[in-house]
C-alpha cells in the first residue's frame, strides 16, 4: 500500500507530464524518481471531467516501474485515448487525475463461465477476459456504473469486441485483479 506522500508525488508527476506538454511548462521529473517507484507494476491512468470520463489509458502486465508508467500513460490518457479528441490546454484545470495501480491478475478457475463469474467480487475485482484474439478489462470502478453482474460482463464483451451475450455462450478466460485507486482532490 502506497503512503498519501507517495500517492500525491504519482498524481503530482501525471499533472506535471501534462503541463509539459499543454502549457510548455518545464518540469524536472527527476524529483519524482524514487525507489518506491521503481516498482514494476500494472497501472492505469484515467482523466475525468466534470466526472465524466476524459481519458483512460492503462498497462495490467507490470512490464514497467511505476514512474516510466505514469509518464507514459498521463501522456497517452490525455492524447492517445481514440474514444476522445485530444485533451486541450484549456481544459487542463478541470482535469481530475485517477491513478490505479493493479495487483497481479489471477485467473479464475471453474467448470463454465457462470461458475467463474459468481467469483468476481463486484466492486472489489477488475476483470480481465480473454477469448481469442479479443481481450478486454473493467477496472473496479467500472461497478459503480454497472452493479448488475450479467450486464458488467455483457459490457466487457461488448468492449472487447465480442457480442453482448457471448460470455452465455463460448467458454472465456477470465482473471481479477485489485487496484490501489487514488485522486486529485476536485480542482
Amino acid at each position: 500500500m502506497m503512503n498519501q506522500k507517495n500517492r500525491l508525488l504519482l498524481l503530482n508527476l501525471a499533472r506535471d507530464v501534462l503541463e509539459n506538454k499543454l502549457l510548455s511548462k518545464e518540469h524536472d521529473f527527476r524529483k519524482y524518481k524514487i525507489p518506491e517507484f521503481e516498482e514494476n507494476r500494472g497501472l492505469f491512468v484515467t482523466l475525468m471531467k466534470k466526472e465524466n470520463l476524459r481519458g483512460c489509458i492503462g498497462r495490467i502486465e507490470p512490464a514497467n516501474t511505476i514512474y516510466k508508467h505514469v509518464i507514459q500513460l498521463a501522456k497517452s490518457a490525455a492524447f492517445e485515448d481514440h474514444r476522445f479528441q485530444p485533451v486541450q490546454a484549456k481544459e487542463l484545470s478541470r482535469i481530475i487525475i485517477e491513478i490505479s495501480l493493479l495487483s497481479v491478475p489471477q485467473i479464475i478457475e471453474g467448470k463454465d463461465n457462470n461458475e467463474k463469474i459468481s467469483k468476481i467480487r463486484p466492486f472489489v475485482d477488475g476483470v480481465i477476459l480473454k477469448s481469442g484474439p479479443h481481450r478486454s478489462t473493467f477496472l473496479p470502478q467500472v461497478w459503480d456504473s454497472l452493479t448488475d453482474r450479467d450486464k458488467f460482463i455483457g459490457e466487457l464483451c461488448r468492449k472487447a469486441g465480442l457480442p453482448y451475450d457471448y460470455w452465455q455462450q463460448e467458454p472465456i478466460e477470465f482473471s481479477c485483479y485489485q487496484v490501489e485507486h487514488f485522486q486529485e482532490e476536485n480542482q
